[in-house]
């Protein structure tokens, strides 16, 4: 069969072209699809956004400050062992009277240094002489690092108090 002189063999050899073609860009299409579908969307950078150098102060424990220190100061470091601790804790008030004959108390803070020392602290109302407490332990390089608080219900009546724990390095003797 001549399908150059035949004008049916020719319109059904283009259809034929035609619909494969399609076919093949269905085949395309469906491959691609389902690869976009299985493969998982590419993942987002995480972590901090890269940006200037940051230099911290001395003794911030920054990791950086280790690599550029000395070996001898890395070696000082290594063999002074664990880092000791002191700790105290603000435990309760106590009320004064000031003046005999009246009948205005005082409250004062008392703080507990461990093992067995203690100091009282004043303050015009308990919330006073809590702030004093804190003030003067703050100066003196106290750092909280924890709060315990207790609810007492007896008689119907509800109290709290709360204790106060500091700590700080142990001082050179």
């Amino acid at each position: 069969m001549d399908f150059r002189r035949n004008p049916f063999a020719r319109a059904g050899l283009q259809l034929l072209g035609l619909a494969a073609a399609l076919l093949l860009a269905q085949l395309a299409f469906t491959s691609t699809a389902r690869a976009q579908q299985t493969t998982p969307p590419p993942r987002r950078p995480s972590g901090p956004a890269a940006g200037p150098v940051i230099k911290l102060p001395p003794g911030s424990g920054a990791s950086l400050e280790q690599t550029q220190s000395s070996p001898k100061e890395q070696n000082e470091r290594a063999t002074s062992g664990p880092k000791r601790w002191e700790y105290c804790a603000i435990v309760n008030f106590n009320y004064r009277q000031k003046n005999f004959p009246s009948n205005s108390y005082t409250p004062s803070a008392v703080i507990r240094f461990f093992p067995d020392t203690i100091e009282e602290v004043e303050g015009g109302t308990e919330e006073g002489a809590l702030a004093n407490a804190f003030t003067r332990l703050g100066d003196d390089g106290w750092e909280l690092t924890g709060i315990t608080t207790n609810f007492s219900l007896t008689d119907g009546n509800g109290k709290t108090s709360s204790v106060y724990y500091f700590k700080r390095p142990k001082r050179q003797e």
